[in-house]
């Protein structure tokens, strides 16, 4: 059984037996931020040790940077950071992660892992690494990932708002759940994240909402998602779709929905 944990914010734990071998369980982790005001309480002041992937959407700190720091812990044999190309060359050079430690991709770009693909796709946002010395580096292109497996197919959006594209990820990679900022102000709010499950993300049966109330600029509700939903899905005669908040996945041992 598949689990999905909501660490805060954009942060997601996904868990899953190995299709070849369901007594190892997998663990990927997308954009922790092991110090965000959400973060579930038993972790807070903890780096897990079980990621075999930890996958970072663009280099803003509250997607990026955590990501080494699970690296370095994790207990796992052949762990990886999985990012863009000037991500990858960013770890390596100021947090000493190795070509082994790190894999960099672009847009367009699959990887197989054995127990899952992982396909990198656009995202409309920026970029940008702060490295210690507090300067402000090439963070190359915001990104989101399709990660699929046995018989889901998960989209972390990364932070983005709303574009046309999202039909191409649809369609090619049919994405079964969709992890979406709604928080407005960075990303895209309750109305544009409606309108894209809506109007382009239409083969997804679950949504679940993120990058929300972090901070007091990111005023977006799962309760407006829910009201522009019913509107758009009138619209454009959408196919029904569950909506899980993601506070009801703080808990450990969440099956995914």
């Amino acid at each position: 059984m598949a689990e999905l944990r909501w660490l805060g914010h954009a942060g997601f734990r996904l868990a899953f037996p190995d299709p070849k071998d369901a007594s190892v369980t997998r663990v990927i982790y997308f954009d922790p931020w092991m110090q965000n005001p959400k973060l579930p309480e038993d972790l807070q002041g903890t780096i897990p040790t079980d990621a075999d992937l930890v996958l970072v959407s663009h280099g803003h700190f509250d997607h990026a940077g955590s990501a080494p720091d699970l690296i370095k812990a994790s207990q796992k044999e052949g762990v990886k950071v999985v990012a863009n190309y000037e991500i990858f060359n960013f770890y390596k050079k100021f947090h000493n992660l190795t070509d082994d430690q790190a894999a960099g991709m672009n847009k367009g770009g699959q990887l197989d892992f054995g127990f899952c693909t992982v396909q990198m796709v656009s995202a409309d946002h920026s970029s940008g690494c702060m490295a210690p010395d507090q300067n402000m580096h090439v963070g190359g292109e915001p990104a989101g990932f399709v990660v699929s497996s046995h018989d889901f197919a998960i989209y972390h959006a990364g932070d983005t708002n709303v574009f046309t594209d999202m039909d191409i990820i649809n369609y090619l990679y049919r994405p079964t759940h969709l992890l979406l900022p709604i928080g407005g102000h960075f990303t895209m709010g309750p109305r544009e994240a409606a309108y894209a499950v809506c109007k382009f993300l239409v083969h997804a049966k679950v949504v679940v909402p993120m990058h929300f109330q972090t901070f007091p600029l990111l005023k977006g509700t799962v309760e407006d998602f829910l009201k522009e939903a019913e509107k758009f899905a009138h619209e454009f005669s959408r196919a029904p779709f569950k909506t899980v908040d993601p506070h009801s996945l703080l808990q450990a041992g969440q099956a995914l929905p």
